[in-house]
């Protein structure tokens, strides 16, 4: 069965779309939501999606879309919710007992934003004891010989390929630590590397255990031992395949044994040959330790400042034979001069320096009259206030009228801050004695110019209130 088969064709274009970011975001909201909500529904949804998201869905760019929808929150948290039924991520059903939609997320769909939730999820992860479970379930399976023990060995066989792809997951982040080194220009950043990033989550998480309390040279034979052990028995090897038979009724029985057999061939093939992997990381972590001191010492022995370029460009300008052919090009480049200096072999007479002689003091300066300087305070408190007048701030909002009875949020017009401040001064004097204009809040909000303002109409008070503009004469 191919992909396309079981997810929808369309799926992953929100996150290839000029507004994946948000999208992507929405999905995350929908993912928690899925965790802590038995039952979603569409209003619950819609109102996470405005508290989480609000300056994000407000930015969005709908150029190009086929339904555009309204400049406000609760048009385009629906609009994000059509969008994910639309593209296959989630479903839409009603209630059992009511009209209310609920919201329902696709198996394929829980399971692709785990594994995106997982990618950027930087949280350190502790390490499983999977050697030490492999050796325990098999142990105590070996030793019991009941119908539990195909479920051992399917636990161990599953313990096994994690601990292979821990293993190679390591590997490989090795070498993308060792990769990353070339671009480290500061010992800081080496140190930060080093101490924060690959030895709290790569050597103290998954390289330490291995090496100690989860050893896999320790729990190697016995685990070896125990399932070649297991072939050479026809007991347990029949005790397998009837404990199989139970759980895979669909096959006969020489299909599971071939299948058991295969489990535990797997198992032991991989424990033979875990120690070349082993060593690989050995080499690989001893390469990047190396490497980094290595790199520290080049850096704390090398003046990588403009200054040691600066020191080394001229020692070498000094230089015999390369003196006028590299002094010719950076005169040329930087447009550099001669410079001389005055020293005890020059034609210098040195001045003789002045006795200073003792100055008249300063006079003190009359003494400062108080009714002066409370006067000079409240013109300053004065002209303060007059900066931003109850008269100031209604000329301003008539020339925003410009003769017109109503006018809304778009209708503004903001050149700059200043005009932003008026405006804000204006909507809180609206209920004033002073202001010719009340205002209606609606719901939302309006970029104008940069400016974000909530949607409202403004309507003189000697017309007609705002509620009843469109009723017929």
């Amino acid at each position: 069965m191919g992909l396309f088969q079981v997810i929808p064709e369309n799926l992953f274009s929100l996150l290839s779309s000029k507004n994946k970011e948000t999208y992507l975001d929405g999905l995350f909201v929908l993912h928690r939501a899925y965790k802590q909500e038995m039952i979603l529904t569409k209003d619950q949804v819609v109102s996470m999606l405005i508290s989480e998201l609000e300056d994000k869905i407000m930015e969005m760019d709908l150029e190009g879309e086929e339904m555009v929808p309204e400049r406000n929150l609760s048009a385009l948290a629906h609009f994000l919710i059509r969008k994910f039924h639309q593209t296959g991520w989630i479903a839409l059903e009603y209630a059992t007992d009511s009209f209310e939609e609920q919201i329902t997320l696709y198996d394929y769909s829980i399971k692709i934003l785990n594994t995106l939730h997982d990618l950027l999820d930087t949280t350190p992860r502790e390490y499983n004891s999977l050697v030490y479970s492999t050796y325990s379930l098999l142990k105590t399976a070996n030793e019991e010989r009941d119908m539990y023990t195909y479920n051992a060995l399917i636990q161990a066989y599953k313990n096994t390929n994690s601990l292979v792809d821990e293993l190679k997951s390591l590997l490989n982040n090795i070498r993308r630590y060792h990769q990353a080194l070339l671009d480290q220009t500061e010992v800081k950043g080496i140190l930060k590397e080093h101490f924060d990033s690959f030895k709290e989550m790569i050597e103290d998480k998954i390289y330490h255990p291995l090496k100690t309390f989860d050893s896999v040279p320790r729990f190697k034979a016995p685990i070896i031992n125990i399932l070649k052990g297991w072939l050479a028995d026809p007991a347990i090897l029949d005790l397998l395949v009837t404990s199989a038979r139970r759980r895979r009724q669909d096959k006969d029985e020489d299909a599971l044994l071939e299948e058991t057999i295969v489990m535990i061939e797997e198992i032991i093939g991989v424990y033979e040959g875990i120690d070349i992997l082993l060593k690989e990381i050995d080499r690989k972590k001893a390469a990047y330790t190396r490497a980094s001191v290595e790199k520290m010492e080049y850096l704390l022995n090398t003046d990588r400042s403009i200054k040691g370029k600066l020191v080394e460009i001229l020692k070498a300008a000094g230089e015999k034979g390369e003196e006028s052919r590299l002094q010719q090009m950076m005169q040329e480049s930087l447009n550099l001069f001669p410079q001389r200096f005055l020293d005890e072999a020059s034609l210098y007479s040195r001045q003789k320096p002045r006795a200073r002689e003792p100055g008249q003091p300063l006079k003190m300066s009359q003494a400062v009259d108080d009714t002066l300087l409370e006067k000079e305070l409240d013109d300053l408190l004065n002209r303060a206030k007059n900066s931003y007048s109850t008269r100031r701030i209604m000329n301003f909002m008539e020339r925003q009228f410009a003769g017109r009875q109503v006018i809304e949020t778009g209708d503004l017009i903001i050149r700059g801050d200043e005009d932003f401040i008026m405006v804000i001064l204006g909507i809180l004097k609206h209920d004033e004695a002073a202001a010719f204009y009340r205002i209606e809040f609606l719901p939302g909000y309006l970029l104008v110019n940069g400016y974000r303002l909530p949607m409202m109409r403004l309507s003189r008070k000697d017309a007609a209130p705002c509620g009843l503009m469109n009723t017929s004469s």
